[in-house]
């Protein structure tokens, strides 16, 4: 078997039964696909055409895809109205970036509530009109109208650096945030807005901020846009937008104002600050954050799973003001480590999660989803809890009893885990359960006449071979190639790279999986990928000469009038050299001439060609 962290997946489908897992929990646990009806985070699913193509830094955004369940993605289709992709900006995370002029980016069908909760992750660079939106939600046909009752909702920041928002109730009356806080530029906020359904009320990191009341009824917020509000358009950044069509409780608020505050590092009101894990001197566990709570009986959430692998759910004790939140490291999850372990364990996780339990919960079920895993013997299964919280596991004693609850989740139920407590997860048996094996990349690129597959493993055990699987409904699958483990002997211990190409394309959406085949006959399948690819042309690109000095000629084919051609030239290191981009009808002959600006040196580059939202990449050798 093959094991590793899975990272940056080409379309990520899960699609039927062969993958069953915890089904679709919103931002640290809280909500589901029904109330959470959008989630964008520029972390995931930042495209820089229509779904196809990752955005890399500088990029333009035209596509950015909800991670709610919803599938209600946020596009825009002018390109000179698209924001820009930008990595490692706030705590490491990548951001959207609005040019304060027309960026914008939006989607027309959100179900949409009269009550609502909404957090921006967010920074300005400058304030360049009156109201900088954030976000503006408006009913139907009305996108970005500037009248000020067709502004359902919205967050947006006054030039006195306050920001407020609106809701406008469904008999049109306006009904303003007051402002209240003060922010500053080039600095990171979470602003949340909630509307109960008689106030609505803004919080800037985690800290009361502007109030009003009103009646209960919003008008549809269907259509909805995000980096601008009317005519004014955000000048700053944009990491992450949560919406929920329910006002989310007091408990969960904190919740999810916990799992901002830890992953972009902004800190927290005091009262509010209840997830201590995320500060360095507890070791940064900052990812996948989530957890459950209690304010009163009427404000708890006592189920969390959020968009990890571990589940926490049935407390014993919950009780006011109590909470129990975790958060792992972001190592890998394949179970590597075979040094700090107990007794009775062979291997456990690289992964470590860690808790900040506030108050005494009592004792809770913890559940791990092993979807992508081939066999498991559950009672092979245990988890692993620092109790003395030394930082080691040698020292422990491992808990099993855990069962399979369904699909490919196990539980143990009625654990006690301390304030501060690590764990992690081992297995008594590494040759019968062997922990998750994933891989670390897989993905596709449309080219000229077929999809091309890439997959990479960091590790493999046993491995003969990869059987690559397609399917037009995402339902059925056939075999149709082949792939011989490069391991030596099926067994290694660094990452090796993988490639196939399905010379015989479908028209339009179809969808691949990988099926790796161990020596002994075992298999596993892994998760399911989609690519759109479009056959109804010949579209071909010729480079000549190749090679040549830097300066070069393309001939191109199966190109229909008035189609826009981008073109982009990157070295081996990702530089763009060269960038350039016209329509076929004006182009008098078939050819067009590549004339870098400034001489490039020797070596080999790749050229892109955008028709349409496809890529067809060439190489080209530079003497």
């Amino acid at each position: 078997m093959f094991s590793g962290m899975i990272r940056r997946l080409f379309s990520f489908t899960l699609i039927s039964s062969t993958l069953i897992s915890f089904s679709q929990t919103g931002p640290a646990g809280v909500g589901s696909s029904a109330t959470n009806v959008f989630w964008l985070k520029a972390d995931v699913g930042a495209y820089n055409d229509a779904g196809v193509t990752l955005a890399t830094n500088t990029q333009s955004v035209r596509q950015w895809n909800d991670q709610s369940g919803n599938t209600k993605n946020f596009s825009e289709g002018t390109a000179g109205q698209r924001p820009t992709f930008r990595t490692g900006v706030i705590n490491g995370f990548p951001v959207i970036r609005f040019d304060g002029s027309d960026d914008r980016i939006s989607n027309t069908s959100i179900t949409s509530g009269n009550n609502a909760t909404f957090y921006a992750v967010v920074s300005y660079s400058s304030l360049p009109s009156s109201n900088p939106g954030i976000f503006q939600g408006s009913p139907a046909t009305l996108l970005l109208s500037t009248g000020g009752a067709d502004k359902s909702v919205g967050m947006w920041v006054s030039n006195a650096n306050r920001p407020w928002g609106r809701g406008t109730q469904t008999n049109s009356t306006q009904r303003n945030i007051s402002l209240v806080a003060t922010t500053a530029a080039s600095t990171n906020y979470i602003i949340e807005s909630n509307y109960t359904g008689t106030a609505i009320n803004q919080n800037v990191n985690g800290t009361a901020s502007g109030t009003v009341a009103y009646d209960g009824t919003l008008k549809s917020w269907t259509e909805f846009a995000i980096g601008r509000q009317g005519s004014e358009t955000w000048a700053g950044d944009i990491a992450e937008v949560i919406a929920f069509n329910t006002s989310i409780n007091a408990a969960q608020r904190v919740l999810v104002q916990n799992y901002l505050s830890a992953k972009y590092n902004i800190g927290l009101a005091a009262a509010n600050d209840v997830y201590t894990m995320d500060n360095a001197g507890n070791g940064n566990f900052d990812y996948d954050v989530a957890g459950i709570g209690r304010v009163d009986a009427s404000n708890i959430h006592n189920d969390a799973q959020g968009t990890g692998i571990v589940k926490i759910n049935n407390p014993s004790g919950l009780g006011n003001g109590e909470y129990f939140i975790f958060g792992h490291d972001n190592a890998a999850v394949a179970a590597n480590d075979i040094t700090d372990i107990p007794a009775g364990v062979q291997s456990r996780m690289t992964r470590v999660w860690r808790v900040s339990e506030v108050g005494e919960v009592g004792t809770v079920d913890v559940s791990l989803d092993l979807a992508g895993l081939g066999s498991v013997t559950a009672s092979d299964l245990q988890l692993i809890i620092d109790t003395d919280n030394d930082g080691v596991f040698t020292d422990e004693v491992p808990v099993s009893g855990a069962v399979l609850v369904g699909g490919t989740v196990y539980k143990w139920s009625g654990v006690d885990i301390d304030n501060g407590s690590r764990f992690s997860f081992g297995t008594s048996n590494a040759s019968q359960t062997p922990m998750p094996v994933e891989l670390t990349e897989f993905y596709a690129t449309p080219e000229n006449n077929g999809v091309v597959l890439n997959w990479s493993t960091a590790t493999e055990k046993n491995s003969d071979r990869f059987e690559i699987e397609k399917s037009i409904d995402g339902l059925s699958f056939e075999k149709i190639g082949t792939e011989d483990s490069k391991a030596t002997n099926g067994n290694s211990n660094y990452q090796l790279n993988y490639s196939y190409t399905d010379n015989a394309p479908s028209d339009g959406m179809s969808y691949y999986r990988l099926k790796q085949i161990d020596f002994n006959g075992a298999f596993e399948y892994h998760p399911i990928i989609s690519v759109d690819f479009e056959v109804k042309n010949n579209i071909r690109f010729v480079v000549f000469p190749n090679p040549n000095m830097g300066e070069f000629s393309v001939d191109f084919s199966g190109i229909e009038n008035e189609h826009e051609v981008l073109i982009e030239m990157y070295s081996m290191e990702g530089k763009v050299v060269y960038k350039n981009q016209f329509t076929s009808e004006s182009m008098a002959t078939n050819t067009v001439h590549i004339v870098p600006e400034e001489k490039i040196r020797s070596g080999q580059y790749i050229v892109n060609f955008y028709v349409e939202g496809i890529k067809y990449p060439v190489k080209v050798l530079v003497n």
